[in-house]
């Protein structure tokens, strides 16, 4: 019940970070490299990221990811898109596919000093289908 309240106030975030009209144009870009892995720890995509704030709180970035060996179910995490995302505190929630509610991944982790690590999580339909951790080092 908890990761469903979380996931929900994430989305009223995302939500609310995008709907802001007087967003600055982000500059500069900042591309980080970009590794995740499976629960057990073994690496299944790499490629690179983009963040950049809007504001003090909003984000927006692109991305373009390839999946690294065998791996199934890891949702929606391979390919090029667009990015959302916002700052909470310490930590900083990225969706890498914004349009979508029910085939959605998500970053949460910290970001400073050139790196973002942390956790993601494939939502589809039937809520929270497959997680591991990530890591994006500042290019």
């Amino acid at each position: 019940m908890r990761k469903i309240f979380l996931i929900g106030l994430i989305i009223a975030g995302f939500v609310i970070t995008s709907c802001n009209d007087s967003a600055v144009e982000p500059d500069p870009t900042e591309m980080y490299l970009y590794k995740s892995y499976d629960s057990t720890g073994i690496k299944i995509v790499e490629g690179w990221i983009t963040i950049n704030f809007t504001d003090s709180l909003g984000i927006l970035g692109e991305w373009e990811l390839k999946k690294v060996g065998n791996s199934e179910n890891i949702g929606p995490q391979v390919g090029t898109g667009k990015l959302v995302g916002s700052k909470h505190g310490d930590l900083t929630f990225v969706e890498l596919n914004p349009q979508f509610i029910d085939n959605n991944l998500i970053l949460t982790g910290t970001l400073e000093q050139g790196k973002y690590v942390g956790e993601w999580q494939y939502i589809s339909y039937v809520g929270i289908t497959n997680y591991g951790t990530f890591e994006a080092n500042k290019k």
